[in-house]
């Protein structure tokens, strides 16, 4: 069986791990329930033809399904089970697209995602989320020792469920004059905002409601 292996470490050194199989997983039972997870990131249109890959309990990444689309899947874990964090309580699976995927392949190739040793791909892309994600502590932590504020948490809540969100990424914007604020605010949580702003991975994080969801979810 041809196997190429993607190993993510906690530096963030990138061996790619490409596996049809559930090795190193819970087998079948973890592998429907991951593919399942991922399913939950973005509508049909984008998931029926989608390529999937899920998180192991060493952080690797394994590829549980194949797909003739031009998105790809991941499971939730990229922010915990990825670098090696107990699983946050909210699932945070992604859909993206191949020039939003050419960038996530870089940023996790990057010893340090924020001081990149090649600059990273331009153009736009899309990624979606549309099962949300976790926010512990008001901080996003991208592994290696490395967070970010991202989030006004006014309840004061520890963690902090994000609302469904689109991605579109990398794109800069001119604080500024945009109108934005550069954080997510609980009380304002289906409004459009800036993601790391100033930083190589800045991007523009639009929410959406349960209802417009599900609308999405469940298109005729």
């Amino acid at each position: 069986m041809l196997r190429n292996i993607i190993t993510y470490t906690s530096t963030f050194f990138a061996i790619f791990t490409f596996s049809a199989t559930s090795a190193f997983s819970g087998g079948d039972e973890w592998k429907a329930k991951m593919i399942a997870d991922a399913l939950t990131a973005a509508p049909p249109a984008v998931t029926n033809d989608a390529t999937i890959y899920a998180w192991n309990s060493k952080g690797q990444m394994l590829l549980l399904r194949s797909g003739a689309g031009s998105y790809v899947c991941l499971a939730s874990g990229f922010m915990s089970t990825r670098i090696g964090k107990t699983p946050l309580p909210y699932p945070d699976p992604m859909c993206l697209d191949q020039n939003a995927w050419k960038f996530m392949r870089h940023f996790l190739s990057q010893k340090n995602p924020m001081k990149p040793s090649e600059p990273y791909p331009t153009e736009p892309g899309l990624c979606w989320m549309l099962a949300g994600m976790a926010v512990a502590g008001g901080m996003l932590d991208i592994g290696s020792g490395m967070k970010f504020e991202v989030t006004v948490a006014k309840s004061g809540a520890k963690i902090v469920r994000m609302t469904p969100h689109l991605m579109i990424l990398p794109f800069p914007v001119n604080e500024k004059t945009a109108g934005m604020p550069t954080k997510y605010d609980t009380d304002h949580p289906g409004a459009s905002w800036i993601m790391a702003a100033k930083s190589p991975i800045e991007h523009v994080m639009m929410h959406f409601s349960e209802q417009e969801v599900s609308a999405m979810m469940n298109a005729n």
